[in-house]
């Protein structure tokens, strides 16, 4: 979140400076913006390397996204540009006779990709716009810096505990999986009540069906608010980890339920299904989206079934890319 708040802010200055220039001093803009333009390029370019470099001086923890590497990247490389052109101008070895030869050499070389003004001014456009787009993500990671994040004093409802309490009665499968089902709703009744509420609250019925569930961990079933579990968690949890594990699996399928509702009709479900798709889509998602690689098909309802997985993952530290279904069949 720090990240992405330093993001925010230094582009917002840097925008603000250049829409500025570019009416009262349209060279000044050229060279402002082409310098603006070859960090952002260089960061999202050295993504990789600046990802590497981080990940031996700071722990995973601290940058779980895109947002946080290519921010602080993109902070690094930008304040030591502005540095150097400070300095050497005080050296007088950047003087503005300097800046107008360099100015002109990215004058020329604009002019012979785009030969018409207009065209510069679209191309222009087309970049400001892609920055519109990651400023967006960022105001979606700053929105679920509030909304997603673990809220140990959030209080559930008697009324939804007497709910888990009636689904746990009612619940079809061995006596180790509903054990399992109950031990890992009261953990998150503990740690993340939030989601507890979600699962509860959305869900009608559980079940761990005799039959092979195949890939599929877990199955929301509509209109009846059905949540099926696959038969590799009823084997006894020895750690807090399987119950992290089964966890996320009950947070993706409840997510399904929540998003859908029987009743909503024709038109109301695709409406509703435009809406869950431009929420959840990898463009303004795309730091959850880096830690996803294990889903069989990816559209709208799937992609927020996804992203909630991911960060109820990231509440733990838990990698959401490691293959943590090998805690379970070693069982």
């Amino acid at each position: 979140m720090i990240g992405d708040l330093i993001i925010l802010t230094l582009l917002s200055i840097i925008w603000w400076k250049l829409l500025k220039l570019k009416k009262d001093n349209f060279r000044g803009f050229i060279f402002e913006f082409t310098i603006y333009l070859l960090v952002f390029a260089a960061s999202i370019a050295l993504y990789k390397i600046s990802f590497f470099l981080l990940s031996l001086v700071f722990q995973f923890e601290l940058f779980p996204s895109i947002v946080g590497v290519f921010s602080l990247s993109f902070v690094l490389l930008y304040s030591s540009v502005r540095i150097s052109l400070i300095y050497l101008s005080r050296k007088n070895k950047f003087t503005p006779e300097a800046r107008e030869g360099i100015t002109g050499g990215f004058v020329r070389f604009y002019d012979r990709i785009f030969p018409d003004i207009a065209e510069f001014e679209k191309a222009v456009r087309i970049f400001m716009a892609i920055n519109i787009v990651i400023i967006l993500t960022l105001f979606n990671s700053f929105f679920d810096a509030f909304t997603h994040q673990r809220i140990l004093n959030y209080e559930n409802s008697t009324a939804l505990d007497e709910k888990a309490g009636y689904l746990l009665r009612t619940a079809k499968g061995p006596s180790s999986g509903i054990k399992n089902l109950s031990d890992t709703l009261d953990f998150l009744r503990a740690v993340d009540p939030r989601a507890y509420e979600k699962i509860v609250s959305n869900t009608e019925s559980f079940a761990f069906p005799a039959r092979d569930m195949g890939l599929f961990l877990g199955l929301a079933h509509m209109p009846d608010n059905l949540i099926e579990i696959n038969s590799v968690f009823a084997s006894p949890f020895d750690s807090v980890e399987d119950n992290i594990f089964f966890a996320s699996v009950l947070v993706h399928e409840a997510e399904h339920l929540k998003n859908f509702r029987s009743d909503a009709g024709f038109v109301g479900n695709i409406v509703n299904y435009a809406i869950l798709s431009a929420r959840c889509n990898p463009v303004t998602n795309y730091e959850y989206f880096s830690d996803i690689t294990r889903s069989i098909f990816m559209y709208g309802d799937e992609w927020c079934a996804q992203v909630s997985e991911v960060k109820f993952f990231r509440q733990f530290n838990v990698d959401y890319r490691s293959d943590w279904m090998q805690n379970f069949k070693a069982d």
